[in-house]
């Protein structure tokens, strides 16, 4: 066994100038080093009277390009150079050494490189064994290309061995330097506790492990794929099935890959949360319940309940409301409220997404009464507000919410 090497050749592709030297004879994808080659040499040969050009450049194009026979031809600008193989040419066998991949990345992998070897065994038919030693690398640029369309961000290693009958072409794998270093799962939903969610978002984690230590740009080609297998998983879950919440995934790769989801169902909405204020005199702490159902219908029209129970002495406040959603994210509508007896006109600012501001008014004529907030979603569970009563002896003050 012995492994190709092309110093020879390489030396003669450096700085050489260009020619219009014509060749025939050997693979498209290997024409162009032996024309570069051919180049570097004629250039070499002085241009004399006393000296056969053509019959030089045939005499070491012979010894340059084993397994093949050099005709060169002058013709009226520059000479053609023909090249015919002189040994039988030897079918190569291919060997494509799978990297350690798992579960769906594995999969993959394989899907992409299926007729990988066809390809490179096309590529290589006709080509005389001999000639494996000089060719290796252009062999290589061809392969390269052929690699970068199916598996782009992996690298390879290409060996060719030689014996009496037989050759051998191994290829080995490995990504690039720019690989998937972690992925950060974040869940959005006004159907799903901030519980539930939190814990989705632990459980996607080990699910999406085996895309640790891909290329990003191999990650970025399998974008639908990571997205279908994350929405297969979410709604296995009890928490997304009992709601029947719809699962949209957006997958970004990178160094520290981003996937959100956004999981709410088209007929139900239910929240959870607990209350404190800060610089509101005679205002306790208190939890709440919201249950929403939205017909399917213009506007998307949602009927809903909410009770908020103050925790000092346990009074309730019950609403019974309908709001609309005219534009995303803004809602719109009237609620009831009792004991304390009255209707409430409501407006709410509420994007899906954490990290972002939203604000919401109330105002009852019959009550005369106003009551609004302006605050931030922290994270998945806090969120704080700038709050405003006009019925309280304060106005305004602080409010914190943890969201369950």
């Amino acid at each position: 066994m012995a492994k190709c090497s092309s110093v020879v050749l390489l030396l003669l592709l450096i700085s050489s100038p260009s020619y219009a030297l014509s060749v025939s004879g050997v693979p498209v994808w290997l024409e162009g080093a032996v024309v570069r080659s051919l180049n570097a040499v004629w250039a070499e040969i002085p241009d004399s009277p006393e000296i056969d050009r053509e019959g030089t450049l045939e005499l070491v194009a012979g010894r340059l390009f084993a397994g093949y026979d050099v005709k060169v031809k002058s013709l009226r600008d520059e000479p053609a150079v023909i090249l015919s193989a002189h040994d039988e040419p030897v079918a190569p066998s291919i060997r494509i050494n799978l990297p350690e991949l798992r579960a769906m990345a594995l999969s993959w992998f394989s899907a992409d490189i299926a007729g990988l070897s066809e390809d490179i065994a096309e590529l290589a038919a006709g080509l005389p064994q001999s000639a494996y030693t000089w060719a290796d690398e252009a062999l290589r640029d061809e392969l390269g290309r052929h690699v970068k369309n199916r598996l782009p961000g992996w690298e390879f290693t290409q060996q060719i061995y030689i014996a009496s009958g037989s050759t051998l072409i191994s290829l080995s794998f490995r990504p690039s330097s720019s690989m998937v270093l972690a992925v950060k799962p974040s869940m959005y939903s006004r159907t799903i506790p901030a519980m539930f969610r939190s814990d989705l978002e632990a459980k996607l984690i080990p699910e999406l492990s085996p895309l640790i230590g891909l290329p990003v740009k191999w990650a970025e080609k399998h974008k639908q794929d990571i997205e279908k297998v994350s929405r297969e998983y979410l709604e296995d879950r009890h928490s997304v099935e009992n709601l029947r919440a719809n699962v949209n995934i957006k997958f970004r790769a990178g160094t520290v890959s981003e996937l959100d989801v956004q999981a709410d169902s088209e007929d139900f909405m239910f929240q959870l949360w607990v209350a404190a204020y800060a610089g509101l005199e005679g205002r306790y702490p208190e939890a709440g319940v919201f249950f929403g159902f939205r017909p399917h219908a213009k506007f998307s029209p949602e009927i809903y309940g909410e009770m908020m129970f103050s925790l000092d002495d346990f009074g309730a406040i019950r609403r019974l409301g309908i709001r609309f959603e005219p534009v995303s994210n803004l809602f719109a509508g009237v609620e009831y409220q009792w004991p304390e007896e009255g209707y409430f006109l409501r407006l709410h600012y509420m994007p899906v997404k954490v990290r972002r501001p939203y604000a919401w008014w109330r105002w009852s004529p019959e009550l005369e009464a106003h009551e609004a907030a302006v605050g931030y979603r922290m994270d998945e569970h806090v969120s704080v507000e700038i709050y405003y009563d006009s019925t309280g002896s304060d106005k305004i003050g602080i409010r914190g919410m943890w969201h369950l």
